[in-house]
Order: C-alpha cells, then sequence, then structure tokens
C-alpha cells in the first residue's frame, strides 16, 4: 500500500482507472474547469434545445451573438425546468430528477466551460447566426454537465456528487455568479501571465516567475508551476533550491524535489544526497519520541510528518535517478534504521521506504 503523499488530480486519476474500488460520479470544480476550458461563456438558452447564444464571452474567442451546439445537454423528453427541481440533497437524490439535465425556459442563463475539438463555424441551418459545435467538456472526468454552471435568479446550481457511493446531482452550488465570473478572470489572468513567464528564455528567469505560483491557492495552477519549473533546465536549479531549503515551501517540498531532479539531472546528485542525510537526521531525532501509530494522529491535508516522510521518499526516487554514489552509505544508514524501529517498519505499509532504499543501494552497488 502505498501512502506517500500525492496530488489530488493525481489520486482522481488512479481512482479513476480502477472503478470497481470507488464509484466516483462527475462533480464540478471552479477552479479544474477555469483553467482547462479554452472557451468561458455565460449563454442562454434558445427554442432548439443544445443550442446556446452567447451574451458575455469570459475566455477564448467566441462572440457576443454566436451560437453553440451542445448535443450533451439536451434534456430529455420528460425533463422539467429547474425551479421544480427538490432543493436539497437526501430529497434529490431519492427521486432522480436531479440526476438529470433540466429543461429551462428560452432565455435562462448558463456559463459553459468548454474545450474546443473544432474551431470552425459550422452552418448547420439557415440562420444570420453563425453556430460551432464540436465542443468538448473541460471537467476532469470529461463530462459536459459538470462542465457548467446554471443560474436561475440569484442562485447558482451544478451537478455534484454529495456523497460517494452516490449519483452526481444538480444542487445549489456555493458560487455566486459573480464569483464565478471572478474567479474566472483571475485565472485567466494567471494563465496569461504564465505564458508571458514560459516566454523567457533563461530557466532561472523562468523559474523565478514561476516561484510565484508555487503557493498559489488555485491547484491547477500550483500543479502547472511545478510541472514548469522540472523543465526549465539546470539554469533553474537555484531556485529550485532555494524553495526547497525554505521552511515556507515546505507543504511542496516533496514535488519541488522531483523537479529538483528534473530540470539538474545527475548533477544534482549530491544536493539529493545532502537531502537525504539532512532526513536521516531528522528521523533519528524524531521517530523514537512518537508512537505506534504516529502515522495516523495527524490526517490533515499538510501533516508535517507525513510532508517530511513525502519529501524523504522523492529523495531517494531522485538519487536513483541521479546515480550518486556517494549515496550508498546514506541509503544503507536509512534503510538499517528504518527496519529497527517498529514505527517505521510496521504493518501499515510504510516498509515501502525500506523497499526503495533497497533499490537505490543495488543500483548504486551495481555501478
Amino acid at each position: 500500500m502505498r501512502l506517500i503523499r500525492a496530488c489530488p488530480s493525481l489520486i482522481l486519476l488512479v481512482i479513476l482507472a480502477r472503478p470497481a474500488l470507488a464509484a466516483f460520479r462527475p462533480s464540478f470544480s471552479l477552479d479544474y474547469s477555469s483553467w482547462h476550458a479554452t472557451h468561458i461563456v455565460l449563454v442562454m438558452t434558445t427554442s432548439t434545445d443544445g443550442t446556446f447564444e452567447v451574451v458575455e464571452s469570459w475566455k477564448g474567442d467566441l462572440r457576443v451573438g454566436e451560437r453553440l451546439i451542445v448535443p450533451e445537454l439536451i434534456p430529455s423528453q420528460n425533463a422539467i425546468p429547474l425551479s421544480r427541481y427538490p432543493q436539497t440533497w437526501p430529497t434529490g437524490a431519492s427521486d432522480g430528477v436531479s440526476e438529470q439535465i433540466p429543461k429551462q425556459p428560452v432565455g435562462s442563463r448558463m456559463v459553459l466551460f468548454l474545450k474546443s475539438s473544432a474551431r470552425e463555424q459550422v452552418p448547420t441551418k439557415r440562420t444570420d447566426k453563425p453556430e460551432r459545435h464540436g465542443w468538448k467538456p473541460s471537467d476532469i472526468m470529461e463530462s459536459m454537465k459538470a462542465s457548467a454552471v446554471w443560474l436561475d435568479g440569484d442562485q447558482s446550481y451544478c451537478f455534484s456528487q454529495h456523497l460517494n457511493p452516490g449519483p452526481s446531482l444538480l444542487l445549489a452550488c456555493r458560487y455566486s455568479e459573480e464569483r464565478v465570473r471572478t474567479r474566472v478572470a483571475e485565472i485567466r489572468g494567471i494563465q496569461e501571465s504564465m505564458t508571458v513567464a514560459l516566454a523567457a528564455t533563461d530557466g532561472e528567469e523562468r523559474a523565478e516567475h514561476l516561484k510565484l505560483y508555487v503557493h498559489s491557492d488555485i491547484f491547477p495552477a500550483q500543479t502547472f508551476a511545478l510541472e514548469e519549473l522540472g523543465k526549465a533546465g539546470p539554469s533553474a536549479v537555484p531556485t529550485i533550491r532555494g524553495m526547497l531549503d525554505d521552511p515556507a515551501f515546505e507543504d511542496e517540498a516533496s514535488e519541488l524535489v522531483n523537479a529538483l531532479v528534473q530540470a539538474g539531472g545527475e548533477a544534482v546528485g549530491q544536493e539529493l544526497n545532502n537531502y537525504l542525510r539532512q532526513d536521516l537526521e531528522f528521523w533519528k531525532s524524531t521517530i523514537p519520541l512518537l508512537p505506534q501509530d504516529w502515522w495516523n494522529e495527524d490526517t490533515t491535508a499538510h501533516a508535517p510528518l507525513r510532508e517530511r516522510y513525502g519529501r524523504t521518499y522523492e529523495v531517494i526516487i531522485g538519487l536513483e535517478k541521479a546515480h550518486n554514489l556517494a549515496a550508498l552509505n546514506t541509503a544503507i544508514q536509512l534503510r538499517d534504521f528504518w527496519r529497527s524501529l517498529p514505527q517505521l517498519n510496521g504493518p501499515s505499509g510504510r516498509s515501502q521506504m525500506v523497499e526503495e532504499c533497497d533499490k537505490l543501494i543495488v543500483l548504486l552497488q551495481a555501478n
């Protein structure tokens, strides 16, 4: 069993790959869809189901008055207006109505978060308004109904799974129209700034720009920044090292170690060994004082000991790629220490650290 820290999107992808072990259903994510959508538009429904007219364009090149054809948002024949939907979760889950796309009156407003798969305008009918189709959902589970927000007066509605296992229901969501509009603008601005940052030819300059977003409360921006740091090359190493040495970035330490290895390659092997020595001393001074079940004492998102565990594990994996022979003795010491204490080498799966140390030791001894 793997217990190292992983980002939420990676966890979700693993879950999706193993449907027998989970029953996750589509849930609208404002940040994720705002980040991944190529076009975000405020639209109104028309007399033709699945066809929407653009009222405002918040992201992308669609113009006011253009029409979008989204077949996945066509209501069923027995669909009812949103105003008649159950307003609470238990009721909505019991009758199945809230699982369906509503049949809204003409002129009702929605916000669509779309990815374009066909940029050209396709005149499907005789009309003075150009129509576009070929849209894909921005939702992580590729669900179109989770790539939209329905607006009814001052209240917004979106599909989400309130209980797992359980259905994805269209119920009131916590985002007001103004909140959606503001967040979309914020994320679009960050993407534009990152585009400028990535245009910098010098890796150190790119890294300094990306550093600003490693702490972002917009998770896709944080993930993107960490990925791009690893692609910035050797000149980005000093910036990444500086973040690793800064306690303010300890929550991102595991990802920063990975970025350091990607950016620096074998040249950062000695630095990785230094980090492994630091971690060895940390565990020697900390673990003997902790109870057997220390892993489960703090299960919050950024539990310090779990964060440190993730960093140690990533350092070992990094050394497997860097092939730093000086790390052989450190790896042996860490493995032997880990084996010596039941708090570390227990039945909960933390023996993975010993297994990874063994793998590193074999690799280094073979050189």
